[in-house]
C-alpha cells in the first residue's frame, strides 16, 4: 500500500482508541475483544460503499466519519437503546491518501466521543472500491428495547424532526457536480448538513422507551413511505398520515422548485433524515407531550394507526396509498 501500511494504521487506531469502559474487558490489541454480558445486547451492522452511499466529491472525509458511525448509532436510538462500542471493518483502495483516512478516522471517532461510546476493533484489507463497514453494540434502557411490532388501532404516529432535509440535501449536490457553478448552495445549508452530517436521536430514543408510552419506534432512513410501513408491516396494521402536518424545513421548498421537484416527493420518498418515526398508545398524547415539553423537545404528531393493511396518505384530494414508496438501496 503505497500512502499507508495495515500495521500503520492499527497502531494508530489503537493509539487513539484508549478510553475505558466498566463492560470493557479487553479492547483493540488481540484477536478479539473482550466484554461483560450482562443482560440483552442490541447489535446492529451497516456497508457503506464508495460512489453508492456516498459521494467523496463532495462529501468531506471528516464529515463522512461522522456519518458512517451515525447511521449505525441511529439504529439502536430506534430501538431505545444506548451504544456502547462498535466495530470498524475498512476496504480501503490502494490509491487513497493517508490524509482522507486520518480525516475520515478523526470524524468516526469525535462522534463516538460525542456519544460516550467506544471503538474496540475491527479489520482493515486492500480492494478495489472504498466500502467502511460499522457494527454498534448497544444496551436496553428502561422497560427494554422498543421494537416495530407493538403498534396497534387507535395509536398515534409522531415523528422526532423534520423530513426529507437530507434527501434535499443529496439532490442539491448531484446538481451541483452536474453543473459546477449554477446553485448558490449556501441557500440551503441546513438541508446540506442534514445529508453531510446526521445526528442520531440517541437522547430521545432513550427517554421515549423509558416513558413506557410508545408502542413500536423505528429510524427513518430510507422515508417515511417506506419505514412507517415497516411498523405497520410488523405490527399488523394500517396507518393513515395526514399531508398537513408532516414537518419539514423551509429551505426544502425553495430548494425543490429549483431541481424541479415535489418537495411532498422529498418529505415521504428520500433517505438518511435518521429522525425517529414512532407510535404512542391511544389516549397517552398528552403525557407525551407533557413529557417533551419537561424535556424541551419538540415531536410531531403526523396521523393515527388503524385496522386493516397499507399506509395511506390524506390529502385534500382523499386518500392515496404510499407504502414502501421510500429509497431502494
Amino acid at each position: 500500500m503505497t500512502a499507508w501500511s495495515e500495521r500503520e494504521l492499527i497502531r494508530k487506531i489503537r493509539l487513539e482508541c484508549n478510553g475505558r469502559s466498566d463492560g470493557l474487558i479487553k479492547g483493540i490489541g488481540d484477536d478479539c475483544c473482550e466484554v461483560t454480558a450482562h443482560g440483552s445486547w442490541l447489535i446492529s451492522t451497516d456497508t457503506l460503499v464508495d460512489s453508492v452511499h456516498f459521494d467523496r466529491s463532495w462529501h468531506p472525509p471528516r464529515l463522512l466519519g461522522r456519518k458512517s458511525v451515525a447511521v449505525n448509532l441511529s439504529d439502536i436510538a430506534a430501538m431505545g437503546g444506548r451504544p456502547r462500542f462498535v466495530l470498524l471493518s475498512l476496504c480501503l483502495p490502494e490509491e487513497l491518501e493517508a490524509e482522507w483516512i486520518n480525516l475520515w478516522l478523526a470524524g468516526a471517532l469525535e462522534i463516538l466521543q460525542d456519544y460516550d461510546c467506544l471503538l474496540i476493533g475491527g479489520d482493515t484489507v486492500l480492494g478495489r472500491e472504498l466500502v467502511l463497514t460499522v457494527t454498534v453494540l448497544g444496551e436496553p434502557v428502561g422497560k427494554g428495547a422498543v421494537y416495530r411490532t407493538g403498534a396497534g388501532g387507535g395509536d398515534s404516529v409522531w415523528v422526532s424532526g423534520p423530513l426529507g432535509s437530507a434527501g434535499g440535501g443529496l439532490e442539491l449536490f448531484a446538481a451541483e457536480k452536474e453543473q459546477p457553478g449554477l446553485l448558490d448552495l449556501a441557500r440551503w445549508q441546513p438541508l446540506l448538513d442534514a445529508h453531510l452530517n446526521p445526528l442520531p436521536c440517541i437522547s430521545l430514543g432513550m427517554e421515549l422507551a423509558e416513558s413506557g408510552l410508545v408502542t413500536a419506534m423505528q429510524d427513518i432512513s430510507d422515508g417515511i413511505a417506506t419505514d412507517l410501513a415497516h411498523i405497520c408491516q410488523a405490527s399488523g396494521t394500517g396507518a393513515l398520515i395526514q399531508a398537513e402536518q408532516l414537518p419539514f424545513l423551509p429551505e426544502l421548498s425553495s430548494a425543490a422548485g429549483v431541481l424541479g421537484l415535489r418537495v411532498e416527493d422529498l418529505i415521504l420518498r428520500s433517505g438518511e433524515d435518521y429522525q425517529l418515526v414512532f407510535t404512542v398508545r391511544m389516549g397517552s398524547e398528552k403525557e407525551l407531550i407533557r413529557l417533551m415539553e419537561e424535556k424541551e423537545r419538540e415531536v410531531f404528531r403526523i396521523g393515527e394507526i388503524r385496522t386493516g393493511r397499507g399506509l395511506f396518505l390524506q390529502t385534500e384530494s382523499g386518500e392515496e396509498e404510499i407504502s414502501f414508496q421510500g429509497y431502494e438501496h
